[in-house]
């Protein structure tokens, strides 16, 4: 009975947890043409580089989507951001200086005033998840 007992505490304890969706709802967005790109991000690595292969999920969704979601992500911190592909050749297009020449977004809203980071777009899912990403042009 002592085993079956330690069997069924061990079992909960390795069960893996409840996934959820993650809903975004995309926002100033000008122009219909191309794409959005969003990657989700568990960790600062190669953030918000969608193109390094280090986000954790990679979704496009057409440019005159009003949402886009993330499907059966689990419980943690995480961090999206997204970028609006104008003319669909599957990156953020950038001038000389490394300045993007799309519009550009990430979770939580936080003003660009120079590379994007992590951290201020970092939130914590601990169950279905709805947010807004506001496009911005730098």
């Amino acid at each position: 009975m002592r085993h079956l007992f330690a069997a069924m505490i061990l079992a909960a304890l390795a069960a893996p947890a409840q996934a959820d969706d993650v809903t975004i709802t995309l926002q100033g967005v000008k122009k219909n043409a191309g794409s959005i790109v969003l990657c989700l991000w568990a960790k600062e690595d190669g953030f918000p580089d969608c193109e390094s292969g280090k986000a954790v999920k990679r979704i496009v969704v057409p440019a005159n989507a009003a949402t886009a979601r993330f499907e059966n992500v689990a419980p943690g911190s995480y961090a999206i951001s997204a970028f609006h592909d104008a003319n669909g050749n599957g990156k953020l297009d950038s001038n000389f200086l490394g300045l993007p020449l799309e519009a550009v977004g990430m979770s939580n809203n936080p003003k660009l005033n120079g590379p994007p980071r992590f951290k201020p777009a970092r939130f914590t899912l601990a169950g279905e998840a709805r947010l807004s990403i506001r496009f911005q042009s730098l």
